[in-house]
């Protein structure tokens, strides 16, 4: 395994790129992956969020990448925040030693990245919807592509992205070196990759799941229906610098959101209800420390990559065991102390259950004061697979209800759509956050993006699978559908 940049036999200007970046010493997922990544080999690499699985891709498209010519690597994203992430780090590296980079993401016009496009890139970062529409309308070239990455694969799964991902690669020629990295690896992500790569090596770090010492857990017994009211009881003795509350369903970030504000807490929701500028002033905000709380979805927190996060609270366990770690992982950074707090009604048993056997120890549920009597319930609770889970401060209605109305001063956005019965996505999301006036509707790759964070966080999670019986490597032959959802 290889322990330092420099004992690679790279480009010379690639190195002194590495070297003005701070880059010195490789993470384990990079000395793993780059010797072969370099020689061009197919690889699947799996490492949780945060180990610099970015730049073990990158690194072998700028040694070989000659600049100038129509775009050479594509990198497909899950969601727009890591794809500006993704993109940003491509900047860094690659600007220095000449490489154009555009990044295409949903939620804003089409105008500027068409005329990117238009202007020559060599590398393209992108969310799914956005790259199928420009590669189907042929302002993005296929026919060069010597690079194909796909980023935090397991997402693009939970997602329901997998189908759109396969009709991409199906458009790329065979000759190409594809890399896929991941947090975890799912049947239905190892089927695709086999299905186009060509024998690709495999690396795995960090497979025991452990959580950091300076992150300290607390999980508090919540009475059923008042998950809200413990949230402000908790907000209010723990006085966050900077804090991430999480919750399963985007509808209910705004409602959760709009409670908070009335105590005077400076609070954003962020799910993909937001246009891309707003999502940008309020992170940047949340960056700044002049919003010191968000409430956000698995899906919407994807690429937020803040250090001085004190608290990440869980109004909500995850639906997996394995987001509560990628969850918590967001405080305790870069030496600092972080707290986590997840509240647990009754119907959470089985969701401690599977935390518990992931993080391979007991979990010890505490009573906040005020809420005493609530531990009794949670010890008795029915398992999590027979009940309900509560949002927003009261249990989730098995029949529809009607949509709440936008709130004064959200403009920008409509009211939030009535969701249906259990087990079912929610209709359109409503108002979130102040920044913008005006509203746009959305376009194609928006609007596919959107209802698939809907449909991975207002309903159990979809498992979209590609179609049986197709090439094993991908041709250069047409697409079925195009750019439609």
């Amino acid at each position: 395994m290889i322990e330092r940049f420099k004992d690679l036999d790279l480009r010379s200007d690639l190195q002194q790129s590495l070297a003005d970046a701070g880059y010195v010493t490789c993470t384990p997922i990079q000395g793993l992956a780059l010797p072969d990544t370099l020689s061009g080999h197919d690889v699947i690499g799996v490492a949780k969020t945060g180990t610099g699985k970015t730049v073990a891709f990158l690194l072998p498209i700028f040694q070989n990448l000659e600049p100038g010519a129509d775009v050479q690597a594509l990198v497909i994203c899950p969601t727009r925040e890591l794809a500006q992430q993704v993109g940003g780090e491509a900047e860094k590296l690659g600007k220095p030693i000449g490489v154009r980079t555009a990044v295409l993401y949903g939620g804003t016009s089409l105008g500027p990245q068409k005329q990117q496009l238009l202007a020559g890139v060599d590398l393209v970062v992108g969310t799914p919807g956005r790259v199928q529409d420009f590669i189907t309308s042929a302002y993005l070239p296929t026919r060069r592509i010597r690079w194909l990455v796909l980023d935090e694969a397991d997402r693009m799964l939970d997602m329901g992205f997998i189908d759109d991902v396969d009709r991409i690669i199906r458009r790329l020629p065979m000759s190409r070196q594809t890399m896929l990295f991941s947090a975890t690896l799912p049947a239905p992500v190892l089927t695709l990759a086999h299905r186009y790569m060509l024998y690709p090596k495999e690396f795995r770090v960090d497979a025991e799941t452990r959580v950091p010492d300076a992150i300290a857990q607390t999980f508090y017994a919540c009475p059923r229906g008042r998950r809200i009211d413990m949230l402000r009881a908790i907000l209010a003795a723990e006085k966050p610098t900077k804090a991430l509350v999480f919750t399963a369903r985007k509808i209910a970030t705004s409602e959760i959101a709009r409670r908070l504000r009335s105590d005077g807490h400076e609070v954003y929701p962020i799910s993909s209800n937001l246009r891309q500028s707003d999502r940008e002033r309020v992170l940047e905000g949340f960056r700044q420390g002049t919003i010191h709380l968000l409430v956000a979805t698995d899906v919407a927190a994807r690429g937020i990559d803040i250090d001085d996060i004190s608290h990440v609270i869980n109004f909500e366990l995850p639906m997996e065991p394995q987001d509560y770690v990628h969850r918590i992982g967001r405080t305790g950074r870069v030496g600092r102390s972080g707290r986590a707090i997840s509240l647990v009604e009754p119907g959470d048993r089985g969701a401690v259950a599977d935390i518990e056997k992931l993080l391979s120890h007991p979990i010890q549920i505490e009573t906040l004061p005020g809420f005493e009597g609530a531990g009794a319930a949670v010890a008795a609770g029915e398992s999590r697979s027979s009940g309900r889970r509560s949002s927003g401060g009261g249990g989730r209605p098995h029949g529809g209800h009607s949509g709440h109305s936008g709130h004064s001063g959200h403009s920008g956005h409509g009211g939030h759509g009535g969701h249906g019965g259990h087990g079912s996505g929610g209709g359109g999301g409503g108002g979130g956050t102040r920044p913008s006036s005006g509203g746009s509707k959305p376009h194609g790759s928006e609007a596919r993006e959107g209802a698939r964070e809907g449909a991975r966080e207002g309903s159990p999670r979809p498992r979209r699978r590609g179609g049986k019986g197709r090439p094993r490597r991908g041709a250069g032959g047409g697409s079925r559908g195009g750019s439609g959802a």
